[in-house]
């Protein structure tokens, strides 16, 4: 019995869960980067874009106030992201709701 050989699964099965992690921020990563361009420092600390889905993006507001003001800007802001976004297809449309930052 080859006794390398449970550790060689063991490598190739962190390998493959390394690389998909890193294709999961790569792919997360262009819609964080272009939503950091398109509101500024100040409201990106104040929101989170959540998903990505049929055209529509769903962005976290921290309170009404910050959901008032984001969908005051809402063409803007949309403009601005897809100047920046590199992903495959760009949103149409943004939708903001009011929750939690903590997973940010």
């Amino acid at each position: 019995m080859d006794k390398r050989r449970p550790g060689h699964v063991r490598q190739v099965l962190k390998e493959l869960i390394t690389k998909w992690e890193k294709d999961k921020v790569k792919k997360g990563g262009a819609a964080r980067e272009a939503w950091a361009y398109a509101v500024g420092e100040n409201i990106k600390k104040h929101t989170k874009p959540v998903s990505l889905k049929n055209g529509t993006m769903i962005v976290i507001a921290e309170d009404s106030s910050w959901l008032y003001r984001l969908t005051l800007d809402k063409r803007k802001i949309l403009s601005k992201f897809n100047e920046k976004y590199t992903g495959r297809k760009k949103p149409t449309d943004i939708r903001f709701r009011i929750g939690s930052l903590d997973d940010r």
